[in-house]
C-alpha cells in the first residue's frame, strides 16, 4: 500500500451506527434524532452558550424570540439563580419573569400569589356549595356519586393548575426577592 492509499484511508467517521475503530484522524460526530434528545444529553453549559447564538433552540427551550442581547440576560438570570429551563418558562407564564426585547428581569409582585390563593378560595366555596346541593337533592345514589366523584376531580385539576402557574412559581421568587432586599439593606447601612 503507497503513502497516498494510506492517506486516503486514514480520516474516518463515525456517526454513531458503526463500531468505533480508531484510525490516524478519527472524527466522531454526535447526530441526535430529534430535539429533545439533544436537550437531554447534552451538558447545560454548553445548552446555554448554544442557546445564546442559536435563536431556535432558544425558543425550543424557553418558549420566546427574542434578540441576542435580550438571549444574554435570561441565560444570565437562568445561571444566577440556579433556574431550570421549565422554571424560566413558568416564571414567565406567571410574569414574575418579564421579557422583552430589550431587557430581561425578575420582578417579584406580591399579587400573584394572592391571586392564587383568592381563585383557590373561590373555586373552593363554589365547589362546596355544589356538593352540598348534589348530596342533598333527592337524585339516585349513584347520580350523587357521580356527581361527587366529578366536581372532586375537576376542583383538583383547576386546584392543580392554580398551583402550578401562580403557586408554586411565587414559592421559587421568594427567596430571591429575601436576598435582593437583604443585599438592598447591606448597602444602605454603612
Amino acid at each position: 500500500m503507497s503513502a497516498q492509499q494510506k492517506d486516503a484511508y486514514g480520516v474516518q467517521f463515525n456517526l454513531g451506527s458503526d463500531l468505533r475503530v480508531a484510525g490516524r484522524d478519527y472524527h466522531e460526530c454526535r447526530v441526535p434524532v430529534s430535539l429533545k434528545v439533544y436537550l437531554a444529553t447534552t451538558a447545560a453549559d454548553r445548552l446555554d452558550e448554544e442557546a445564546i447564538d442559536n435563536e431556535r433552540l432558544f425558543y425550543d427551550r424557553f418558549g420566546i424570540d427574542v434578540p441576542r442581547a435580550t438571549r444574554e440576560k435570561v441565560i444570565a438570570i437562568k445561571r444566577q439563580h440556579g433556574l431550570s429551563d421549565a422554571e424560566c418558562r413558568r416564571l414567565r407564564g406567571a410574569g414574575q419573569l418579564r421579557i422583552t426585547r430589550d431587557d430581561a428581569r425578575l420582578v417579584p409582585d406580591r399579587w400573584v400569589p394572592a391571586a392564587g390563593w383568592f381563585y383557590a378560595a373561590v373555586l373552593s366555596v363554589a365547589v362546596s356549595v355544589m356538593l352540598l346541593a348534589t348530596l342533598a337533592s333527592n337524585a339516585p345514589s349513584w347520580k350523587q356519586a357521580l356527581a361527587t366523584l366529578l366536581l372532586v376531580s375537576a376542583w383538583m385539576g383547576v386546584i392543580g393548575l392554580i398551583h402550578r402557574c401562580l403557586l408554586e412559581p411565587a414559592r421559587w421568587i421568594r427567596p430571591l426577592d429575601a436576598r435582593r432586599h437583604r443585599q438592598n439593606d447591606a448597602r444602605r447601612d454603612p
